[in-house]
């Protein structure tokens, strides 16, 4: 009786005033419309009979699914009216009363329970327990529990099932083994379906210990108390003891069914073991079921979180393409797009939309999770559209920040915002999924603004957050407010992230300051390949080349393999530090060794690296046997090393390739005429600028910056929009005329730049 002197039942429904149902004379159309026609008496006979009770259950299970509670009424009504013998009306009520939780009628299965004053059954406290229950009220669950043992009835079977499903949406496990004592000392833990519901509640609670103990203490097993087993331990991320178990089960005699092999295929999709999961799908097929909907959607997801993105793509189209149901689509699009296979994930969505399949929440979360991928931002705005026009993405959170992601890495800052801004309702990814837009659009300032916003309306940043916003303090070279953002990161226990990590890493050598880089480095428990490259880019870009060729090596020996990213930071370091040779090395190696293919960013530092010694030639060579065809980017390196030494007509080819694949580009035309003005051709100089201003090609206009006191400063050349001008003029003026004083001389030679 602990458990109930601890719960004292004091509970009334709110607003409910005990009511008797009335017999609406209005003809109804519904089910009991045609239940009481069907039993209109015909005869005498009939009259003087008593009406049956099954049908009238029958019916109220029918009403109860429909949801129907004016028919509802109107039967329970027509019970008050009828002449049941007392033990039959009670069977009656407790099936009305179970009917009015399933109408969601609270205040009239509430009434008509209390109405039954002593006329109550174990029954009548079971419907109440799991009515209650299902119906969200949690707690009423277990004080009906209490109150049923304080009139004298005693608990069965159904009983401690039911108020084991209250202890589990409370996720109140001192109140679990409280149930769980008094189960032992009522005798009924040998009960299997007792066992069972303990065994899942313990699972459910994170009790998964207990949840075993339970399971390995009892005298019999069913198909069901093994299914609970095994989704308990998948759900709590045992998925190799979740696997083994179905061997178990088998080896008992006992053969899997439907759930089980569903939660077993999560198990293996989690695991990513191929192996496993030809397995599981082997005993679905023995058992006749890999065409059901639930099950080869399972099998989809599963083979995909394997990896093998054929085999799911198989069962799919052995059983699926015509299926009018969207979970086993939505399966298959997740596995393309988690796996990097965009283009056929909006394929497939295509194809989904062309059949008249309705998408839901998880249909447009991974498809604008392709699109993003993609970066196609026509497409992003055709299925944008689909989502406006059915208005789910002004309730649905998930999709708002799918969306908003997409937005970003298609570059549509604009959008981003809009999105965040017409958010009813945000969360951390939300703001920092618009954090992240501004930094990668080089936004830094905003990002920050985002960051300290974001931190004001009371959200915690996580992971992410501080990764990116780390990103914009190094973009900014902000070493104070990095130094902040670390302490920050220290104090939420996240530094210790290894996007975090990487982050600091970074942001520290971008910064300048290479010595809290290393330290932050060498902290770092088992590096990862992204932290690194980190720390080889920080070497490189402080022209420690040495360290940064000792580190790759250290990276090899410790077992990790390098990826595009860090090939390119080494083509960076032997490029700034004049070691062609070595960096042709490692060149050759990314494909021999590693079966890395390279991109033009590459080839472009390859272009650097002959370059900036003056093999201008070989660059050009280098070039012509490009497998691919080269952008203007690589033409660009090639213009920029002619005009540090002086090859005019070799930087006129380059120049030209740049306008035909780029007409609007700035660059080639500032670097010409550099290039001519350095080898004091003024004249073919200034043309060059004439062409670009007759063609309407405007240079982007370059900027420093400058933080004070927590606030950047942006300036532009001949900027007259500063609050303080005046002052800052005042003082270039000042510098200038020491400088001179100092016997600095301006160098003219590529003045003409700054003409518009």
């Amino acid at each position: 009786m602990s458990l109930c002197i601890k719960l004292q039942f004091s509970w009334c429904p709110p607003n409910c005033n005990p009511q008797t149902p009335t017999l609406n004379k209005t003809k109804h159309n519904g089910l009991f419309t045609k239940w009481r026609n069907s039993q209109e008496p015909t005869t005498v006979n009939q009259t003087c009979q008593q009406p049956q009770i099954q049908p009238l259950i029958d019916l109220l299970r029918d009403i109860g699914e429909k949801g129907s509670s004016k028919e509802l009424k109107a039967l329970h009504s027509y019970t008050l009216k009828s002449n049941f013998r007392d033990n039959e009306l009670l069977v009656l009520y407790n099936h009305v009363i179970h009917a009015y939780f399933k109408c969601s009628d609270l205040c009239s299965a509430h009434n008509l329970f209390y109405q039954m004053s002593h006329r109550k059954n174990v029954f009548s406290w079971t419907v109440m327990i799991s009515g209650s229950t299902e119906s969200g009220y949690f707690l009423d669950g277990v004080r009906f529990f209490c109150e049923m043992q304080m009139h004298g009835i005693a608990p069965d079977e159904f009983v401690y099932s039911a108020v084991t499903q209250s202890c589990i949406h409370m996720n109140y496990g001192e109140l679990g083994r409280m149930v769980h004592a008094q189960i032992v000392v009522s005798g009924f833990s040998s009960h299997v379906v007792v066992s069972t519901s303990l065994l899942n509640m313990y699972a459910k609670i994170g009790n998964i210990k207990d949840s075993c103990k339970v399971f390995n203490t009892m005298i019999e097993h069913n198909q069901v108390s093994w299914n609970a087993m095994i989704s308990g331990l998948t759900t709590n991320g045992l998925h190799l003891a979740s696997f083994d178990l179905l061997g178990n089960m088998s080896k008992q005699g006992l053969s899997p069914n439907l759930y089980t092999l569903i939660s077993v295929s999560k198990a293996v999709g989690k695991l990513g073991d191929l192996s496993k999961a030809k397995e599981v799908h082997n005993h679905a097929c023995e058992l006749g079921i890999e065409s059901k909907v639930s099950m080869g959607t399972a099998l989809i997801d599963m083979y995909s979180k394997c990896g093998a993105l054929s085999d799911a793509r198989l069962i799919f189209d052995q059983n699926f393409t015509n299926c009018g149901v969207n979970t086993p689509w939505n399966a298959m699009i997740s596995g393309y797009s988690q796996y990097g296979f965009s283009k056929k994930a909006f394929k497939l969505y295509n194809k989904m939309h062309e059949n008249d399949i309705k998408s839901d929440l998880y249909t447009y979360c991974s498809i604008f999770n392709a699109i993003a991928d993609l970066k196609n931002l026509k497409h992003l705005k055709e299925v944008h559209g689909m989502v406006l026009k059915g208005g789910c993405d002004l309730a649905v959170l998930s999709v708002n920040n799918a969306i908003a992601d997409a937005y970003s890495k298609c570059g549509s800052l604009e959008d981003v915002r809009n999105i965040f801004d017409r958010m009813e309702e945000r969360d951390i990814v939300s703001w920092t999924t618009l954090l992240t837009a501004y930094s990668q659009c080089n936004e830094g300032e905003q990002a920050l603004e985002v960051f300290y916003q974001m931190r004001e309306e009371g959200f915690l940043p996580n992971e992410f957050t501080f990764s990116n916003v780390l990103v914009s303090c190094a973009s900014l070279c902000l070493l104070e407010h990095g130094r902040q953002v670390h302490g920050l990161s220290f104090k939420s226990h996240l530094d210790t992230q290894k996007c975090v990590e990487s982050a600091l890493v970074d942001m520290y050598s971008k910064c300048g300051s290479i010595y809290e880089a290393e330290k932050v480095f060498n902290k770092i428990l088992n590096p990862d390949v992204v932290s690194w490259t980190a720390i080889i880019l920080g070497y490189a870009l402080h022209g420690l080349v040495s360290n940064a060729l000792n580190h790759f090596t250290n990276m090899e020996k410790m077992g990790i393999k390098p990826n595009a990213v860090t090939f390119l930071c080494i083509l960076f370091a032997c490029s700034h530090g004049g070691m062609v040779e070595e960096g042709l090395h490692y060149f050759q190696l990314m494909e021999i060794k590693y079966g890395l293919v390279p991109e033009l960013e590459h080839y472009a530092c390859v272009v650097d690296l002959l370059g900036r010694v003056g093999r201008l030639d070989d660059a050009l060579e280098f070039i012509a046997h490009l497998p691919i065809e080269p952008n203007e980017i690589i033409w660009q390196t090639l213009l920029a090393a002619c005009r540090v030494h002086g090859n005019v007509e070799l930087g006129e080819v380059a120049a030209n390739k740049i306008h035909s694949i780029k007409p609007e580009y700035s660059a080639p035309y500032v670097l010409l005429s550099n290039t001519y003005m350095a080898k004091g051709s003024l004249k073919d100089g200034l043309n060059v600028r004439t062409v670009m201003k007759d063609r309407g090609v405007k240079k982007e206009p370059g900027f420093s910056w400058i933080s004070v006191r927590g606030r950047v400063h942006k300036f532009y050349s001949g900027d007259k929009k500063h609050p303080q001008m005046e002052d800052i003029y005042m003082k270039l003026k000042e510098l200038r005329e020491k400088i001179k004083a100092m016997g600095y001389k301006p160098d003219f030679r590529y003045v003409s730049q700054h003409v518009d």
